[in-house]
């Protein structure tokens, strides 16, 4: 019986990589028209990320396909420029692209691959907790690991 138990879990967890993984680090974004999308972005400690978005219930997983590293001033945290693709179903859907120094995210936007229209976002401070992303009137997004991803 045990052994079936261990078996189910390892399954689970090679069926979701991102399950696998913990959220390092998180942010809360808030963009589209009339502010009207909310999403989750985490860093996983194996050096991925996902993202997703209030009113969805699974994660997309993100690979970084790019980043470019800048010196501002020597006394200043680096300014991190990176590009992430997110892939469904085996094809590119789109791609995010983050530029962050220090703990701040300067600037993130969304490229839909099918017609290129991009989607500009900001860091929305406010909907930061510990436990992830809470906007008033919609349901919170939590950063814990869950096989339901």
């Amino acid at each position: 019986m045990i052994r079936l138990l261990m078996l189910l879990v390892v399954t689970a967890l090679l069926a979701d990589p991102a399950a696998a993984a913990t959220a390092q680090d998180h942010r809360c974004l808030t963009g589209g028209r009339d502010n009207s999308l909310h999403l989750l972005w985490r860093w996983l400690d194996d050096g991925s990320a996902d993202v997703q978005y209030a009113g969805q219930r699974g994660r997309l997983p993100v690979r970084r396909i790019a980043q470019e590293t800048t010196v501002l001033d020597g006394d200043r945290p680096y300014q991190f420029d990176s590009v992430w693709q997110e892939d469904v179903n085996g094809h590119r859907n789109g791609r995010y692209y983050l530029s962050t120094q220090g703990a701040r995210v300067y600037s993130f936007s969304y490229e839909r691959a099918s017609d290129g229209r991009r989607t500009a976002f900001t860091e929305d401070v406010d909907a930061w907790q510990e436990d992830g992303c809470h906007w008033p009137g919609i349901e919170p997004l939590t950063v814990a690991s869950s096989l339901l991803d």
